[in-house]
């Protein structure tokens, strides 16, 4: 038995005449287009996306008189600083994203509070009368932008300043390293004369 083919002209299209071609034609560019959408789409599909955040610890640095009695970072709890102290203890941790963007900010909130007579005068006190005479304390909130930091993150560091001004950095040296990218060094009491 024998198979016969149809002749190209029973099916309405001449194989080589102009139409014929031109549609030859048009099938192979969107062939093309279509091949380069898939492989445009398929490439998206492997590259990078955003890079997922990092938990990261913090840590605090008090450059003033008032002791920092509790302070927040994003809601997530950071230890108690003395006066002029702090950077000792880790608490954790606070999301960030594993790369640094300009508008990069974080919420501090803190408590800040101190003795309004020296300890001379509250140490025959006990602790309630202290408290009802001579303690004051504020609770603050402040959102501060977070300064620049590279791939390696490190741990959030907040500065408690003078005037209740924030900085914020995030960085794996301390401040005893003359390397600490705020150029800033340990906090230090203020020399008192002497009387």
């Amino acid at each position: 038995m024998s198979v016969q083919t149809m002749p190209a002209a029973m099916l309405g299209v001449r194989p080589f005449s102009p139409i014929g071609r031109r549609l030859g034609v048009r099938l192979h560019r969107w062939l093309i287009v279509l091949a380069m959408l898939v492989a445009a789409l398929g490439l998206a599909a492997c590259s990078p996306t955003a890079a997922k955040p990092v938990a990261v610890g913090i840590t605090g640095y008090n450059f003033t008189a008032e002791g920092v009695q509790e302070y927040y970072v994003n809601g997530m709890r950071g230890s108690n600083l003395p006066p002029y102290g702090g950077g000792g203890s880790t608490s954790c941790c606070v999301s960030l994203p594993a790369k640094w963007t300009p508008e990069l900010t974080v919420k501090v909130s803190w408590t800040i509070g101190d003795y309004t007579l020296p300890w001379s005068k509250l140490e025959p006190m006990t602790p309630d009368e202290r408290s009802a005479c001579c303690w004051r304390q504020r609770t603050l909130s402040k959102v501060v932008p977070v300064k620049r930091y590279d791939e390696r993150v490190g741990r959030v560091q907040v500065f408690f300043l003078a005037n209740d001004q924030i900085q914020v950095w995030v960085s794996n040296v301390g401040l005893l390293s003359p390397d600490h990218p705020s150029g800033l060094s340990y906090p230090k009491k203020p020399a008192t004369p002497i009387q």
